[in-house]
């Protein structure tokens, strides 16, 4: 079978890398030597690390390559009403799970016909997109890909087809990080610091507030400015300049009662359809449990009310609007 894979994904708008299945057991040697060296926190390895496998799924024992890939995407602005006000809430990058279920499509529709299977993966994405040479570390550990900067969507998937693969190398940080210190500057929680390759997780703000448990002491409510996830290290990042400002306007609105219930915790069962179709298209469905806690923290910043403002030099007669984040979308 002589297939081009990664022109034929380039097509569809995903960078891609493939890599030898004999891989996996030197990743789990990359997460448990961090660990040992007492680089990862138990915390951490906990719930985020230890749940990761290292082997095809049961029933695909033939599988010989393993395909990472990487898709743009834009932060996405939310509008939620509340007390008259119609306020923007930020959705960062990667929150989005769709490109997985196309690429997954795409991999088992052109794959499928020749005899070949594709599977989805429970592995280190970040690691292996770094390893596989399709990305590269940032100060902050998130991966940079091409010409999306960090604002991409990783995945990956096994295969039994004979693609070109064993593309693999050292987990390297950008070049452009020896002699920068934006990010690290920017974390209000200190997670990135200058003595080590790995930043501390178990301090960021992600990681934080994607937990069920409630906020640590010390967590000022301040620097909460995301349904989940956190911008601060990726909006300040020189590699990320072409991307900060592309917001993707959702022009989805939680109306004042949907808010309400939201807020109220009204079990997901319990509310109507139509908001339980909205969450699900933001991927919010899962995390269901937790847009109470973060929601509240961002109302009451008391954020001010969306106000379109007066045309800048260049615009080229498109409006811009502030978020409460203090950052510029194009409606």
């Amino acid at each position: 079978m002589d297939l081009n894979l990664k022109e034929i994904l380039r097509q569809y708008g995903y960078e891609s890398r493939a890599v030898a299945i004999n891989r996996l057991e030197e990743m789990r040697d990359d997460i448990e030597q961090s660990r040992r060296r007492g680089q990862i926190s138990s915390l951490f390895y906990k719930e985020r690390l230890k749940s990761f496998i290292f082997h095809p799924p049961s029933g695909f024992s033939k599988a010989t390559n393993i395909i990472v890939a990487a898709f743009p995407q834009s932060q996405i602005l939310i509008r939620f009403h509340w007390k008259r006000d119609a306020l923007s809430v930020l959705l960062p990058p990667t929150y989005i799970y769709s490109p997985n279920e196309r690429l997954l499509k795409y991999l088992s529709n052109l794959l499928g016909p020749e005899g070949y299977r594709v599977a989805k993966t429970i592995l280190p994405i970040k690691l292996l997109a770094v390893r596989s040479g399709l990305g590269a570390y940032g100060r902050n550990n998130l991966c940079y890909v091409g010409k999306m900067g960090s604002f991409c969507r990783l995945m990956a998937f096994y295969t039994d087809a004979p693609i070109p693969s064993d593309e693999w190398s050292k987990p390297v940080q950008m070049d452009e990080c020896r002699s920068c210190s934006a990010c690290a500057r920017a974390c209000p929680t200190g997670a990135i610091t200058f003595d080590r390759f790995l930043l501390r997780a178990e301090r960021c703000l992600t990681f934080l507030n994607e937990r069920p448990d409630p906020f640590p002491p010390g967590l000022a409510s301040a620097w909460h400015h995301c349904l989940f996830g956190c911008m601060r290290c990726q909006n300040v990042c020189p590699r990320n300049w072409e991307f900060t400002h592309k917001l993707e306007d959702s022009k989805f609105c939680f109306s004042d009662k949907e808010t309400k219930m939201i807020l109220a915790s009204v079990p997901f069962g319990r509310i109507p359809a139509s908001t339980q179709k909205k969450l699900k298209g933001f991927c919010l469905a899962g995390d269901y449990s937790l847009l109470s806690r973060n929601l509240t923290v961002l109302l009451d910043k008391e954020p001010r009310k969306i106000k379109k403002r007066a045309e800048l030099p260049g615009d080229q007669n498109k409006n811009r609007i502030k978020d409460i984040a203090g950052l510029e979308i194009i409606e």
